[in-house]
């Protein structure tokens, strides 16, 4: 079983400068790009660098964007472990996430219901009903999808709903359908269950 942890920058309070790391993973201007400024949730979303590049040492794919959700916050300095794990809880379930759910399944059955529960999620967002869908926006279930996006980016629900929707080889370099939807079964625990054989590996791998 593997549990998800959340990263933090290395030395995030003790240093004048962020110390860099591997830059996988980080938000995209695309992804920025889909938030208005009257979106509470970009400044909550991001930890925006850009205007102060001396601050930090650029990773790989620097942007200078970074994940501000659930950052380790300045009143828990402690360093994160050696891969830079905090000791913050995992979210694995917001009621944001579950309205865009029951919007998605209302959406996809013909219910009524769709739009209330997809605006319920833009009003927490801009603080008033002045967002609400509208069908010159395009189609219902890809607005749901495009919010979904927002409202929980950095917090690893895209590929799974990549995945799910059947969008992956889409939006993903290199992804192919029938087997990058699950990942090889891990050699060691093959052999520790003795089951290389009578297990086998999961297809395309």
């Amino acid at each position: 079983t593997y549990f998800v942890k959340f990263n933090g920058p290395r030395s995030p309070y003790d240093n004048p400068v962020y110390d860099a790391g591997w830059g996988f993973c980080i938000p995209t201007q695309e992804l920025y790009d889909m938030f208005d400024e009257d979106d509470m949730r970009r400044d909550v979303t991001f930890y925006d660098l850009r205007e102060d590049p001396d601050s930090y040492s650029p990773s790989r794919d620097n942007t200078g964007l970074f994940n501000k959700k659930f950052l380790p916050r300045k009143a828990d300095p402690r360093a994160g472990s050696d891969p830079l794990n905090y000791a913050s809880n995992y979210r694995s379930i917001r009621y944001a996430d579950v309205l865009l759910m029951a919007a998605e399944a209302e959406a996809k059955s013909g219910g009524a219901n769709a739009e209330n529960y997809l605006n319920q999620v833009r009003a927490r967002a801009y603080g008033n009903n002045s967002h609400d869908y509208s069908s010159s926006e395009g189609s219902l279930l890809d607005a749901i999808y495009t919010e979904r996006r927002k409202e929980l980016a950095g917090e690893g629900h895209r590929f799974f709903d990549l995945v799910r929707t059947g969008q992956a080889a889409d939006y993903i370099d290199g992804f192919t359908p029938n087997k990058n939807e699950i990942f090889p079964i891990p050699l060691v625990e093959l052999e520790l269950a003795n089951a290389i054989e009578r297990w086998g590996q999961n297809p395309g791998y």
